[in-house]
């Protein structure tokens, strides 16, 4: 929810250049986390890299080559097998965490951009409303002015 303001024109006592600051979400989001989150978020960015891929294939391709010369782990790479899924079966969860945290995050940003799209809305408003008394005081016509108002109004 936007905090409530109250409006120049409501508070003529209200500084001008009193607003609020703009939350910073990405901070509030870090500082919410806790270690185990920030270590699976760590991970996934780093599983999710192109260095890493690569590392994966050339780690299997170097075992595979190293299985068939060495006999170490023969054909079907029985060893490799279990221990890249024991591997996958880990990362799903780190990634899991890592994809829930970013969701959150994703969410806290929405809510922010929500408020900040708000209190700019409302700013607006103020100020076409003191345009147009500023306008009135001064005799000027503006009738076209709160009609072209009146449609913005009834196209949002």
């Amino acid at each position: 929810m936007p905090p409530e303001t109250t409006s120049i024109v409501d508070d003529p006592t209200q500084d001008v250049e009193d607003h609020p600051q703009i939350r910073d979400v990405n901070e509030e989001h870090e500082k919410s986390l806790s270690p185990i989150e920030k270590f699976c978020k760590a991970i996934a960015d780093a599983t999710g890299a192109p260095l890493a891929l690569f590392l994966a294939i050339l780690f299997q391709v170097g075992w595979v080559i190293l299985g068939i010369a060495t006999h170490f782990d023969p054909y079907p790479f029985v060893f490799l097998l279990t221990v890249s899924n024991i591997i996958q079966l880990i990362l799903i969860f780190i990634i899991a965490v890592a994809e829930k945290q970013q969701s959150e995050h994703a969410e806290l940003r929405a809510e922010a951009d929500h408020e900040n799209i708000s209190r700019l809305l409302h700013h607006q408003e103020v100020q076409e409303e003191l345009l147009l008394r500023l306008a009135s005081q001064t005799q000027i016509d503006v009738t076209d002015i709160k009609r072209a108002l009146a449609q913005l109004m009834k196209a949002a």
